[in-house]
């Protein structure tokens, strides 16, 4: 868990992508407006997110607009991540 820890609170395009998928799934293009990134950025975060089983794609096999969701694990590191910031 800490090294998930450490591995988000040092990427402020990581902790961006997990707060906003806490709301709803998101396409990378979405949740690039959002956090105010490019597209690619965001979804290299994302394939790098996945990896480490933080968030997930539902739609795989989509070669547009793939959907991603936040997994219970990514909820509770970016609920931590959230803690250790507001102190």
């Amino acid at each position: 868990m800490k090294e998930l820890l450490s591995y988000v609170l040092s990427g402020k395009i990581r902790r961006g992508i997990l707060k906003a998928l806490l709301e709803i799934e998101k396409t990378p293009t979405i949740l690039a407006k959002e956090i105010q990134t490019h597209q690619s950025t965001t979804s290299r975060a994302l394939a790098d997110l996945e990896k480490k089983g933080l968030v997930k794609c539902l739609t795989p096999k989509a070669k547009l607009s793939r959907l991603y969701s936040i997994t219970e694990a990514g909820k509770k590191v970016i609920r931590k991540v959230n803690q250790i910031i507001k102190h």
